[in-house]
């Protein structure tokens, strides 16, 4: 697993990147960083440098779950407004 989160933490994420992921990878990759990170062998510096890709990923998953959501509201509102105007 050292290995592993020393290539997790030299690999830079991009925002551009982060903001195509599915929720399911974003997940995935957050995850990874927050394992490295509860590990305890992960320096300090380290630490810092993965902080910020971790807040995009834990905001671009909070995003996705709102517009699902939203979605599932409208499809609710939609629904009901099928039923009342069936009576």
């Amino acid at each position: 697993i050292n290995q592993r989160m020393d290539d997790i933490m030299i690999k830079k994420i991009q925002t551009s990147e982060i903001d195509n992921l599915e929720f399911e990878e974003a997940m995935e990759k957050l995850n990874e960083i927050i394992q490295g990170l509860e590990s305890g062998e992960v320096k300090l510096s380290q630490s810092v440098e993965k902080f910020e890709p971790g807040a995009q990923l834990a905001k671009h998953c909070k995003k996705l779950l709102d517009d699902a959501e939203t979605r599932i509201n409208i499809i609710k509102i939609s629904s009901r407004s099928i039923l009342i105007a069936s009576f």
